[in-house]
């Protein structure tokens, strides 16, 4: 993301090897591939190098990290085979979500015969503590699990992920991790179902109640082209999380400003959208407060 020139590319690469004192990598991961910066990578000839250093053994296996829509994530993958893994963001919250779509691009990368590596199992930790309605539903079905191992066992439980990672921030926490996952057995059936339940619980208890349906965008055909419900469910999970400044939501919404989508700014409250919504959601007048949250940084 931070390239200039197709000159630094070797440079950054030597020192990355300088740093770490190997001569080779088993795991290298291009940072954030979204839809800018894989046009960013290809004009500065990244990947091309990159595939050079896989084919002279430097690079063992290549992939990359990804936020963005499942369309850019295929067509990455369509443009590039050689590829051999992909991270992305997947927990039981986003799963669903209009605006990560972490089911949708979980599936292209099986799609592909690409392993995933889970990245935010626990969404930033707001999954260790969610609502108490949640946590005594949670508990009720497994007394000895908590909060985040519930979290941690719907990603290590999904076929095609071969590693999850978990940002942890004391050894209790390494600990617990660690014992669940020595003897791990997958989720049933009924585990998935109940925690796709408590994801529903969670966002019910958020900001704007979208469902996702895309009335809005389909049937009203937006004239600014801004694409409200996966808008609503970056802003729902920001505020969710009471994030300030940038946030992994905001980066979601510029690339989506990147792909030609409207702005929230850009509403001219015509309310086409309003007389299409199942949910009677007052979308005009949410627009100029996502707009101040999601464009001007303001925090929760």
């Amino acid at each position: 993301m931070m390239l200039k020139s197709k000159e630094e590319v070797p440079d950054i690469f030597a020192k990355q090897k300088a740093k770490l004192h190997v001569d080779s990598f088993d795991y290298y991961l291009v940072h954030d591939m979204n839809h800018v910066n894989y046009e960013k990578a290809k004009k500065y000839g990244a990947i091309d190098f990159l595939r050079e250093k896989r084919k002279s053994g430097e690079i063992r296996c290549l992939g990359f990290s990804f936020h963005d829509t499942p369309e850019v994530l295929d067509r990455i993958l369509d443009e590039n085979p050689f590829f051999e893994f992909v991270q992305l963001q997947i927990n039981y919250l986003d799963w669903e979500s209009a605006g990560i779509q972490s089911h949708k691009c979980y599936d292209v990368a099986t799609k592909h015969g690409l392993p995933v590596i889970v990245m935010e199992p626990v969404k930033g930790g707001t999954l260790a503590n969610p609502p108490q309605n949640v946590k005594e539903m949670l508990h009720e079905a497994h007394p000895d699990w908590s909060p985040a191992e519930w979290a941690i066992r719907f990603a290590a439980s999904l076929e095609n992920v071969m590693v999850v990672l978990s940002g942890m921030s004391d050894l209790a926490q390494l600990d617990e991790n660690m014992g669940f996952m020595q003897d791990f057995t997958p989720l049933t059936e009924e585990d998935q179902a109940l925690l796709l339940q408590a994801a529903e619980k969670i966002r019910d208890g958020i900001a704007i109640p979208c469902t996702g349906c895309r009335y809005c965008v389909e049937a009203s055909k937006c004239p600014k082209n801004i694409l409200i419900p996966n808008y609503f469910a970056l802003f729902n999970t920001r505020k969710l999380m009471k994030r300030r400044d940038f946030s992994p939501e905001i980066e979601y919404y510029e690339n989506y400003l990147s792909q030609g989508y409207g702005k929230a700014s850009d509403c001219i409250a015509c309310k086409s959208c309003e007389r299409v919504c199942p949910q009677h959601i007052h979308i005009s007048e949410w627009m100029p407060k996502l707009a101040e949250n999601m464009e001007n940084g303001q925090g929760f």
